[in-house]
C-alpha cells in the first residue's frame, strides 16, 4: 500500500471520528448535560473510535 493510500485512509478515519465524536457531544448537550461535560464526552467518543479504527487497520494490513 503506498502512501497515498494510507493517508487517504487516514483521513477518512479522523472524519468518521470527527463526526463520532461531534453527534456524541451534540446527544450529550441536547439530553442537559453541562457544556463542558459534553465536550470531555465528545473527545472520549472521537479518541475511542479512532482507537479502534486504527487497531483494525494495523490488524488488516500487516
Amino acid at each position: 500500500m503506498n502512501t497515498t493510500t494510507r493517508m487517504l485512509w487516514l483521513a477518512l478515519m479522523l472524519l468518521f471520528g470527527l463526526l463520532v465524536g461531534a453527534a456524541a457531544g451534540l446527544l450529550d448537550w441536547a439530553a442537559g448535560t453541562n457544556p463542558f461535560l459534553a465536550v470531555e464526552h465528545a473527545a472520549a467518543g472521537f479518541a475511542g473510535v479512532l482507537a479502534l479504527l486504527l487497531a483494525v487497520y494495523y490488524f488488516v494490513t500487516r
